[in-house]
């Protein structure tokens, strides 16, 4: 099979995120399995327009950068666009054009229109999630009506985990039928380093015996570093050595960097900014647990990143981690909120002997569970024309779904508003809405009305607390079988005054 995949980001050109290992991974995963696969991004400086690397070959597009993130998107899509066209005209058409996100959506889009290849649409975020579970207007409105038009236009959407999925039926009625959900993927043999622990420790002036928690993301309101910013105090009451490692950069950095100011509490926060991919697994390791405490997370990957490298985590019952992080056994699970997350975090300290199992555990769930042969082979299955359904024109409306708690009635008119708008694509503008109903007859009703009740089922489920066992109830002085009896009473005197009042109506 010949696959183009077409992305913003790579590890080995401009890497951003999460996308950019996911990429880069999934196509090495899928060459190894004996196809053809070729990425498609934009170019760093001074990097040649294609190169090959292992099996797995690299197109770095050249366009005329500007300082409007959309419109420098919409220019990086044309260029990937022709670079696919001039491929195509070399070596034959592909099979599949995958792309990923909102960013490379648009250049899905014209490949499929005007050359009618497969096309499949990964999400590793919505906008909304990236906002803070917000919808705001201006540039952020553009993000989303590109989102909507991607997967109208696309074959088939895979979804990173269940709450995205969730999320995209919620606010863009996609249906079930046209989602997959296929979780990212981690190469864990890159977080086997041998280093010492105590010195990498030392290296950023961390005593050898202090607990050390990780915190390693965006430094943007979404990820949380605020929650466990303000958790910090409540932790340093009980355990006074206790350090924290933020790395990561956003545009909350300086503040938080005042905040711990402010707090007093400077002397245990390490803020280093971005790390590349060499510096994190010895970052992992000096750590004896990572924190995830995000207010949205699609997926997760850090995650997976801390169980490679064997240790504990302490996530937030909110996102992709919810799904796959077994409480109490690879880590915990706790709410987004500061006394909740010192609680976990607390209670970490509490017995590292435990922690250190649940990191072992957490290793073993990734050598199972998320290889990315793993993924390749889920990520082949969507690639295959017949594992979708062909039949239906339209996308099926869903009822919004809000994994978050029931959206405000204004929250609700603002997406309505977004829902409304037209979809562009290349300058043109679509009749075609993501939110046009087709007729269904009453038993795809009824399927599409029990896989919404699922879906839903799933997202209440995953934010439960943890069952409590062995919990003293206060006893109460009037017994169990005294109580049952005066009930029976009462059931017989109902009982009694039915047949009465039905002997005077039969008698009249």
């Amino acid at each position: 099979m010949r696959i183009a995949m077409l992305s913003w980001e790579s590890l080995n050109t401009i890497a951003v995120g999460g996308v950019a290992a996911h990429v880069s991974e999934l196509a090495d995963a899928l060459a190894e399995k004996g196809h053809e696969v070729h990425i498609f991004t934009r170019a760093g400086e001074n990097q040649p327009e294609y190169e090959r690397i292992g099996n797995v070959h690299e197109h770095r597009c050249r366009y005329q950068y500007c300082d409007n993130l959309v419109d420098d998107v919409n220019k990086m899509c044309g260029a990937i666009v022709e670079q696919v066209i001039a491929t195509e005209d070399h070596i034959g058409p592909f099979d599949v054009i995958h792309a990923h996100d909102w960013l490379a959506a648009n250049a899905m889009i014209w490949l499929k229109q005007q050359r009618g290849r497969r096309s499949i649409l990964t999400i590793h975020s919505t906008e909304y999630g990236r906002c803070g579970n917000t919808f705001p207007d201006g540039q952020s409105a553009r993000v989303r009506e590109q989102e909507r038009a991607g997967l109208y236009w696309c074959d088939h959407v895979i979804a990173v985990s269940g709450v995205t999925q969730a999320e995209l039926a919620g606010m863009y009625d996609v249906p079930i039928w046209k989602t997959s959900v296929v979780h990212n993927g981690v190469r864990n043999a890159r977080f086997e380093v041998t280093c010492d622990p105590a010195e990498e420790k030392e290296r950023y002036g961390i005593d050898r015996m202090d607990p050390t928690v990780l915190f390693c993301g965006r430094m943007a309101y979404q990820k949380g570093p605020d929650l466990l910013l303000e958790a910090i105090p409540s932790i340093l009451k009980y355990y006074d050595n206790a350090k924290f490692i933020f790395a990561g950069d956003g545009d909350m950095r300086w503040s938080l960097e005042e905040r711990a100011r402010d707090m007093g509490i400077e002397h245990a926060v390490r803020f280093l900014g971005y790390r590349n991919g060499n510096e994190l697994p010895r970052l992992f390791k000096l750590a004896d647990m990572v924190c995830v405490p995000s207010r949205n997370e699609p997926f997760g990957i850090v995650v997976l990143e801390a169980w490679s490298a064997g240790k504990p985590v302490v996530v937030t019952q909110i996102g992709g981690p919810a799904e796959y992080v077994a409480h109490e056994q690879t880590g915990l699970k706790v709410y987004p909120t500061v006394d909740s997350i010192a609680w976990g975090l607390g209670t970490m300290f509490m017995d590292f002997d435990r922690a250190r199992r649940m990191g072992k555990a957490g290793l073993e769930t990734v050598q199972q569970r998320f290889t990315w042969d793993r993924i390749a082979e889920k990520t082949l299955a969507v690639y295959d024309p017949s594992h979708v359904p062909q039949t239906r024109d339209a996308m099926q409306v869903t009822e919004a779904i809000h994994v978050n708690g029931r959206r405000s009635a204004s929250t609700q008119r603002k997406h309505r508003a977004d829902s409304s708008a037209m979809s562009t694509t290349n300058g043109t503008r679509s009749t075609s809405r993501i939110d046009a109903r087709p007729e269904l007859n009453p038993a795809e009703d009824l399927v599409a009305t029990l896989q919404r009740c699922r879906s839903m089922l799933h997202q209440v489920e995953s934010i439960l607390p943890a069952p409590v066992e062995n919990r003293t109830y206060r006893k109460t002085t009037e017994s169990t079988d005294s109580r049952a009896g005066r009930q029976n009473g009462r059931n017989k005197t109902r009982r009694d005054g039915t047949r009465r009042e039905l002997a005077s109506h039969m008698k009249h």
